[in-house]
């Protein structure tokens, strides 16, 4: 549910419960309540695409998503 997560398991892959995400709620970046592995960074963050990928030039692979987010600041860090 998006009220408790007693007696699931699951691995939340972000850290959530400290910093600048916590006392969150799932929905803030779980934007599809029917699909919670689908999540957003960029509709809160002011990172436009533009300046990002000028930012990204040099990495190899970049695209701007999420998910690509996820997987090279995995604790929400540069």
């Amino acid at each position: 549910g998006t009220t408790s997560w007693r007696g699931a398991t699951f691995n939340h892959r972000f850290p959530i419960t400290s910093g600048a995400h916590a006392n969150r709620t799932c929905s803030e970046c779980h934007l599809d309540a029917r699909n919670y592995q689908a999540f957003s960074c960029t509709h809160c963050h002011e990172h436009s695409q533009s300046r990002m990928a000028d930012h990204h030039r040099e990495v190899s692979g970049y695209v701007w998503s999420s998910t690509a987010c996820l997987q090279c600041h995995p604790n929400g860090r540069h």
